[in-house]
């Protein structure tokens, strides 16, 4: 029953991820703080789906500032690598449950309810598939579409949107909004089109955004993990 509690979050590529992810494994943990996050090595130690997650974290004094921030609902960012014939950098957001000191140093988080990876090598690239809502001035009374983001940068991103008889192939120059959600929260970046690659079922967009990079990485910093 938890599994398919579960599949209503995360896909089954999700889960496998999570899955292959075997403990002793050492992570990175990116840890929130009020300044800059703070990124450190952990163990690994395993998992009860789909209620929470489990690392060893020490109990030196070396670790103490570390372990001080740690408090109960801190976000952190988990970040491993699976090895393989084309390797993937897995990513996901959780929170702090609970930490122990007895009988030994544990991080009890929460289990994530979203995934990311991206491939390391050029043989097969993994995309991130970040859903938004896309409108635009070029299109008669403001009709909203729906489209994925299969790859993002401080740059532009490329864009692919379903066929719709609603809306014509953007030209070259062409603006679109993207708007970004999680949860409550919503952003929007403005891009530009640059290119386009219409195929049977999608078109394919390549963009470059108009805002500047430092509110395109405040957005990326919300909707993407993978960094």
């Amino acid at each position: 029953m938890a599994d398919k509690s579960l599949s209503d979050q995360l896909s089954k590529d999700d889960i496998e991820n999570l899955r292959s992810l075997k403990p002793g494994t050492v992570v990175d943990l990116q840890v929130t703080t009020p300044t800059a996050p703070k990124r450190v090595r952990v163990a690994y130690v395993g998992m009860e789906i789909p209620n929470c997650l489990i690392f060893q974290v020490p109990t030196t004094a070396k670790w103490m500032t570390v372990r001080d921030l740690l408090v109960v609902d801190n976000d952190l960012v988990v970040r491993y690598v699976l090895e393989g014939t084309v390797g993937q950098v897995i990513a996901f957001r959780t929170s702090v449950l609970k930490l122990l000191s007895k009988p030994s140093g544990l991080l009890i988080t929460s289990f994530p309810d979203r995934v990311e990876s991206i491939g390391l090598r050029s043989s097969k690239r993994a995309q991130p598939g970040i859903a938004v809502s896309v409108s635009s001035d070029v299109v008669s009374s403001g009709t909203k579409t729906t489209g994925i983001v299969v790859d993002i940068s401080n740059k532009g991103c490329r864009l692919a949107m379903p066929v719709n008889p609603d809306w014509p192939i953007l030209e070259e120059g062409s603006k679109l909004s993207l708007n970004f959600r999680v949860g409550e929260q919503e952003n929007t970046l403005i891009a530009s089109v640059k290119n386009q690659h219409p195929e049977e079922d999608f078109v394919y967009y390549g963009l470059q955004f108009d805002n500047d990079e430092k509110a395109v990485s405040a957005v990326l910093a919300k909707h993407t993990l993978i960094t």
